[in-house]
């Protein structure tokens, strides 16, 4: 091979790295590539891409906790380990709250891992970050080299975003020392104009809430029957699920089986009405029912854009992982919400619902319209003893209608949780509220280069 075509040959191999570093630039790569020229036996020049990914980790905590001592992040792939800690580095200023450190990792301790990156944040390498390891899966990275289609906008408590250097950042949003959520009474009742009253609201903001004011919450979760859920003196016979005693702990578990994602919750106080509000037709044998309709419309149109706008700096409206949960009547209702409005609410909990309504209407009429929904989560569950057995027939008829259709798995996107001895009251519907935490809300690894992930623009 003359000098001359080696030369021009080199200077291919130089051009094609720089349009990779052009495309990398122009915000079309996921990591940095590294581009390595190669002389076979017949001095042919050529290159390969390095089995390196290179990414940016970033921890937001902008907390007085903090004060001076450092931030440490440990992990699962090196050059990350869990027994000492990378140092983080300051972006900024001290009071931004930012820290960050750049990691190489191989192609071959990616694979060994089952390429899915865990990690944990640290205070002075001391102080473990509460919660479940923030858990990236980075297959789809690694197998495409590094590159990453353009998507839209989706921050989440754990996410990937890109900034201008094109490169990949892996968020986290850790808190170190709060362990139990609080509990938000709002001052006013919210109006109705669909339905023509008031209603009271109150919440349940996560442990995370007021320690890290950086972190955003895109689970957030509507539930019936508010007044019933965290307070005796507001609930029905004194009774209440005191969901708040079953939150804290799986939202504090760092064991990912028996943990949950941070959740919102939103309790809606039932009124008087509360019957008719509930179903969504007429029951002529109970003589009420069927404004279940302007209730759900309440919700949509009123109470969430209320709720939105109050709280728009610290909570994101992602239909596909706003939920809705009630027992009895107010299982009936979500369900329905759930097949009826699915571009609405993405998961749904129906827990001792009362299937029974209007000669079992849910499974005879509503099940069977067209349009079957495609990405809905569905749980379910009974008990099987005290009146009418908690309708634990009707129930898993609906569970095996439900199956019938295609995109209905068991396990996947169809929950259904038996509660033997269970009965159809507050104490026990309070007793298995873990069961839908766990199904609903089980931390999952965020998918880093797959179709269906998203990514913010610092």
């Amino acid at each position: 091979m003359s000098s001359k075509n080696f030369l021009t040959a080199a200077i291919t191999v130089i051009l094609l790295a720089l349009c990779l570093m052009k495309i990398n630039s122009s915000g079309t790569t996921a990591a940095t590539l590294h581009a390595t020229p190669i002389i076979d036996n017949n001095h042919h020049p050529s290159f390969k891409l390095s089995a390196t990914l290179q990414l940016r980790i970033r921890v937001y905590y902008k907390n007085s906790n903090l004060n001076t001592n450092p931030m440490f992040l440990r992990g699962n792939i090196p050059p990350l380990s869990w027994s000492s800690g990378i140092p983080l580095q300051i972006v900024g200023s001290n009071n931004n709250g930012i820290f960050e450190t750049l990691l190489n990792i191989s192609q071959s301790d990616l694979k060994s891992n089952g390429y899915l990156l865990q990690m944990k944040s640290l205070v002075n390498d001391r102080d473990w970050q509460l919660g479940p390891n923030s858990m990236f899966d980075l297959k789809h990275l690694a197998q495409n080299n590094g590159i990453q289609p353009k998507h839209d906008d989706m921050p989440s408590s754990s996410r990937m975003t890109r900034g201008e250097d094109s490169m990949i950042s892996l968020d986290l949003y850790p808190w170190f020392y709060t362990t139990e959520g609080s509990i938000l009474v709002l001052p006013n009742p919210i109006y109705s104009p669909q339905l023509k009253n008031y209603r009271n609201i109150t919440l349940y903001l996560p442990p995370s809430y007021f320690e890290n004011s950086w972190k955003r919450y895109d689970n957030l979760l509507i539930m019936h029957d508010g007044q019933n859920l965290f307070d005796p003196s507001t609930a029905f016979m004194n009774q209440a699920w005191m969901i708040q005693n079953t939150l804290n702990p799986l939202m504090l578990n760092s064991n990912a089986n028996y943990a949950m994602e941070e959740v919102v919750v939103i309790g809606v106080y039932n009124t008087a009405d509360r019957m008719n509000e509930y179903t969504y037709s007429r029951d002529a044998s109970v003589g009420a029912g069927g404004k279940g309709d302007l209730y759900l419309d309440f919700l949509e149109q009123t109470l969430m854009p209320t709720l939105m706008e109050t709280f728009k700096r610290r909570w994101i409206l992602d239909h596909s992982k706003l939920g809705i949960l009630g027992s009895s009547l107010g299982g009936l209702i979500s369900c329905y919400a759930g097949w009826t409005r699915p571009k609405v609410y993405g998961k749904v909990g129906c827990m001792s619902s009362s299937f029974w309504w209007n000669n079992q209407d849910f499974n005879n009429r509503i099940l069977n319209r067209p349009n079957v929904p495609q990405q809905l989560v569905i749980y379910l569950d009974s008990g099987n003893q005290g009146v009418d057995n908690d309708d634990v027939v009707q129930t898993q008829t609906v569970r095996d209608h439900i199956l019938s259709f295609p995109s209905f798995t068991f396990g996947k996107n169809l929950y259904y949780y038996l509660d033997n001895g269970g009965q159809h009251n507050e104490y026990f519907w309070g007793r298995r509220f873990w069961s839908p935490c766990l199904s609903l809300w089980k931390p999952v690894p965020q998918l880093v280069g797959g179709s269906s992930v998203q990514y913010k623009r610092n």
